[in-house]
Order: C-alpha cells, then sequence, then structure tokens
C-alpha cells in the first residue's frame, strides 16, 4: 500500500545547497512552526513524536496528548470523556452533523479517513477567528497559508460562512503594505517573532477568496467581495509592485520551507501565478471593486498576462524546478494545479472586456508524478524537495498537497494511492502527523491543518457532489 502506484523510492547524496538548507537552523519548516533543529537531530536519531492528537481535557483547555493519555479518547472525539463543560463536546457534535451531508458523498471506505480529518481541522478552529497550525508549543499559531486551505476545506464540507470569517480575520492581520506576518498569535493577532513576511500568502489568500466567494452563504448568494475591499486592494498592489506588474518574479524570501533564500523559489512564483488568475476570476465576478487600482480591471488582466509570460519564460522553460533554472524538483509543482489559467481565463477576459489571458505552461500528471518518483521517501510519502536533506521522513504536508494535485488534473489512480498512504500512516488516535519516520512510524506532531485541509479537499476533488456532477 506504501506508494502504491506512485513511483519508486529514491535516493540522493548530500550537496552543498542540503548542508546550507540544513544550516538554517533556527527558522522552523513547512510553515507550521516545527523547528529545524529537531529536524537536523532525526538524521542522526529519530524524532520523537509529539502528540498523537490535539483533545479537549478535563480543564476544558485543548492541549497535545501522548499516546499514553490518548488511549481514554473516545473513537472519532477529539474530546476527553472527563471534560466537565459540555461545550466542547456539543460543538463537536454539532460540527460532525453538519458535516455528514458532505460525508454521505464520499464512498464508505474513505468515510473513517475523513471523519479523522475533519475532526483534526474542527479541534485545531473551534471557537478560534481562524485555524491552527498545529496545536502544541511552536506551531500552535495561525499561518496566512495554512488558513487559506482551512478555509477552502470549510467551504467544501458545507461551512462556507467559517471559511469567509478566516478571510476576514486574515483582513484584520495585513499591514498596510499588504504583507502577512508569517504567524500570529491567535488571541492577539501579533507575531511572536520578527520572522520574514512570506510572499507566498499573498496568492494562496486570493485563491482562498476566490474559492470561497464562488460557494453560496447560508441566504444562497455569494459573499460579498466588498467586505474584503481592503484585503482585496492591497494585496493585489503588493502583488503589483513587487512583480513590476507582471514583468518580473517575486522578490526572494522565504516560502513554505521557511528557510533564508537569495533566490525566489517555485514556492512563491507558483501561487503567485495561483493568486493572480484568481484575481481576474473575481474582477469578471464584481470589476468596480478594482476601479481605483490605476488601470481598473485592465491592470489586472494585464499584470496576470506578464506574470503568466515571465513565469513561462523562467520556471516554465527549465522544468519547473524549484529555482528559476535549478534546483530540482520540489512539491510546490502542485500548488500549480490549483490554478484556473486555461479552464475559464477565455470567459473572465470576456467579461472584463480582455482578449485571451496568456497561458502558463500546463501542468499534466505525468509531470507531477515524476516529481513525486524524485522525492519519494522510504516509508512512502515524499520531502519537500530535491535540496531537503534534513531527515529522511516523509513530509504529509508535500505529500497531501501532491495527493490534492493529482485529484485536480484528473489522475484518480494516484489521487486515491495517497490517500490510502495518507490514511494508513495516522497516530493511534487517527490524526495525521507532520512527519512519517523512514521506519514508518508517525512523528513530529499531530494534527496539522494543512494536512487534514488538503485531504478534505481531495475527497471533495474526488467524490464530492461537483464531481458527482460532472460523472
Amino acid at each position: 500500500m506504501h506508494g502504491r502506484g506512485l513511483g519508486r523510492v529514491s535516493t540522493a547524496r548530500l550537496s552543498r545547497r542540503q548542508v546550507l538548507t540544513g544550516g538554517a537552523a533556527g527558522l522552523g519548516l513547512l510553515g507550521l512552526g516545527g523547528g529545524m533543529a529537531a529536524a537536523i537531530a532525526e538524521a542522526g536519531d529519530p524524532d520523537p513524536v509529539r502528540s498523537v492528537t490535539v483533545a479537549y481535557t478535563a480543564s476544558g483547555q485543548r492541549r497535545g496528548l501522548g499516546a499514553d493519555e490518548a488511549r481514554d479518547l473516545p473513537a472519532s472525539s477529539r474530546v476527553m470523556p472527563d471534560v466537565d463543560d459540555s461545550g466542547p463536546a456539543r460543538r463537536q457534535q454539532d460540527f460532525l452533523d453538519g458535516c455528514a451531508p458532505w460525508l454521505a458523498t464520499l464512498p464508505a471506505q474513505r468515510r473513517e479517513a475523513a471523519v479523522s480529518a475533519l475532526l483534526d481541522l474542527w479541534v485545531l478552529s473551534d471557537e478560534l477567528p481562524a485555524t491552527l497550525a498545529g496545536g502544541v508549543g511552536p506551531w500552535r499559531y495561525v499561518w496566512a497559508r495554512d488558513a487559506a486551505f482551512a478555509a477552502v476545506a470549510f467551504v467544501r464540507i458545507g461551512f462556507a460562512e467559517y471559511g469567509w470569517k478566516q478571510l476576514l480575520y486574515l483582513q484584520s492581520l495585513q499591514a498596510s503594505d499588504g504583507s502577512f506576518a508569517a504567524r500570529v498569535i491567535p488571541e492577539t493577532g501579533l507575531a511572536p517573532d520578527d520572522r520574514q513576511s512570506q510572499f507566498d500568502a499573498l496568492g494562496l489568500v486570493l485563491w482562498a477568496v476566490s474559492e470561497v466567494h464562488s460557494a453560496p452563504s447560508a441566504n444562497g448568494e455569494s459573499f460579498a467581495l466588498a467586505e474584503l475591499r481592503s484585503l482585496l486592494h492591497r494585496t493585489s498592489e503588493r502583488l503589483f509592485d513587487h512583480t513590476g506588474h507582471g514583468h518580473s518574479l517575486p522578490p526572494a524570501g522565504p516560502d513554505y520551507w521557511e528557510v533564508v533564500e537569495s533566490r525566489v523559489t517555485l514556492g512563491l512564483a507558483a501561487p503567485t501565478l495561483v493568486g493572480l488568475d484568481a484575481l481576474t476570476g473575481l474582477c469578471a465576478a464584481e470589476p468596480e471593486l478594482w476601479d481605483h487600482l490605476g488601470g481598473g480591471v485592465d491592470a489586472v488582466f494585464g499584470t496576470a498576462q506578464a506574470f503568466a509570460e515571465t513565469f513561462a519564460r523562467t520556471f516554465g522553460a527549465n522544468g519547473l524546478q524549484r529555482y528559476p533554472t535549478s534546483g530540482g524538483s520540489d512539491s510546490a509543482i502542485a500548488y500549480l494545479s490549483l490554478s484556473g489559467v486555461g479552464a475559464r481565463d477565455e470567459s473572465a477576459a470576456s467579461a472584463a472586456g480582455q482578449g485571451k489571458h496568456a497561458k502558463p505552461p500546463v501542468l499534466e500528471a505525468p509531470m507531477l508524478a515524476g516529481a513525486w518518483e524524485r522525492l519519494e521517501q522510504p516509508a512512502g510519502g515524499i520531502k519537500p524537495g530535491h535540496g531537503w536533506l534534513i531527515d529522511r521522513s516523509s513530509w504529509t504536508p508535500s505529500t497531501s498537497l501532491m495527493g490534492l494535485g493529482f485529484a485536480r488534473l484528473g489522475d484518480v489512480e494516484r489521487a486515491e494511492a495517497v490517500l490510502d498512504w495518507l490514511s494508513a500512516n495516522r497516530t493511534v488516535v487517527g490524526s495525521f502527523p507532520e512527519k512519517v519516520s523512514a521506519d514508518g512510524e508517525p512523528v513530529s506532531v499531530a494534527p496539522l491543518s494543512w494536512t487534514a485541509a488538503n485531504v478534505i479537499i481531495t475527497l471533495d476533488e474526488l467524490y464530492g457532489p461537483s464531481r458527482r456532477d460532472d460523472g
């Protein structure tokens, strides 16, 4: 089952670049707050599991549980039985009841793992303004990137209002220059440290806005984009300014690897492409929102077209590697599957009075499969990229993102195989961990909201109402 249909286990040599990557020890990993020092330690010693899940305990607070503590946790629950406050259990049941129609669209064999993903997402979101990346230590913060995926997952399962609420919260956090802090404390909205803003958040948040806006609210109508006027304007202006209105790549900086970079990465450029494409769809929906953006709607479509061309002659012309002309495979390639370019560009451009929108290189399933084969790890999942040799673990955010990519590209067999692997490598209580060791053991922390969100969106892509209607 491990790696079924996904390619061979890869081996690699240590390079100077990989040594340098490992040397950036204090910056954290994958946008999820994990200390890189712990990951480096795993190269010599196994990384311990810090939590097998997060649950509400007798104190009434949610916290990470070890394997021994979690033995008393009821099946399909993230609330311990000795919690005096009935609120968490009631809210959990209300949430599951609300998910029941969505769960009914899934094949029976997928529902148990789907419930795990739903509960992981719920326990990291319950009564919070936005979803946490994880529930313990340096993971217990809100990343705009992770929250964007969580917002889309909530929409897919029928909780569009909560997805919209997360976007409104992100708007409240955004600086006047359009940037987002890398991570924030949910109770205060303040950054816990001075780590550099991550440019990928811009495009991924715009993608999430487009996804959530396309879903009906409780009254059956689309959400009003005017409520996100500040976020849309600040984000688009920052994208325009930092790409020369599409004629240059974004500036170098940390992406989901969260290491110092001197060159722009695919992890920044691909979300930028996705975000600019999302803007074209939003312009078609409500063009009056863009009237003061220089050329208004014209500026959006012109920038999107120019960046598509910039991306095509750099990353696209050189095999979609981590850097514009080098660096090897990177799981960030799967971001490109989120783009609607090629599917809706002509209709959106027509609605805005524009000509055809230039397309970047089309991402096809075989390209994604090739990247998977080059990144596969001993346990059957993948590492984030070719230059990532800190350990031999499989990283579930990258693995699940690739699974989502396969589903989006119509490669059902490979998407199913990724879901099989993720389902088989959960913790003893069913949560999805950050990593799976080379020996096949869940390690680091569980749950992880980005992984849970990716699983939910993948399931919806494969079996949800829109897929069923298309079939």
